[in-house]
């Protein structure tokens, strides 16, 4: 009977110390995402780059074309190719805050 006590209590160990790291790398990694919402999203039209898209929003940002461009590679999760290739009608988060956006629209259109 003492051995599986011994057994229980190893299992119990074990899962209570998965489920403590489990957690625990869920808030790191949750930290770090960042909250897309927040963030404009802008339309494709025929001929569009992100580059493009750079100097267009250059205004409402603080990062170089080089970047822009990787930001939105990566909140995006586009490839490198897939870069290359967008479609019209796609749609993509940029590095602008809506608020800010926004702010600026609202500001343009009091005057």
């Amino acid at each position: 009977m003492r051995p599986l006590i011994e057994s229980i209590k190893h299992y119990t160990t074990f899962f209570v110390v998965i489920a403590a790291l489990t957690y625990v790398l869920t808030l790191l990694l949750g930290a770090d995402r960042v909250e897309l919402e927040k963030y404009t999203t802008v339309t494709i039209a025929k001929g569009d780059t992100i580059w493009e898209l750079s100097q267009e929003y250059s205004k409402h940002h603080n990062l170089s074309p080089n970047e822009f461009v990787e930001w939105v590679q990566n909140m995006n999760e586009l490839t490198v190719p897939s870069t290359q290739s967008l479609s019209p009608g796609d749609q993509l988060y940029i590095p602008v805050l809506k608020s800010d956006l926004a702010s600026d629209h609202q500001i343009a259109f009091d005057k």
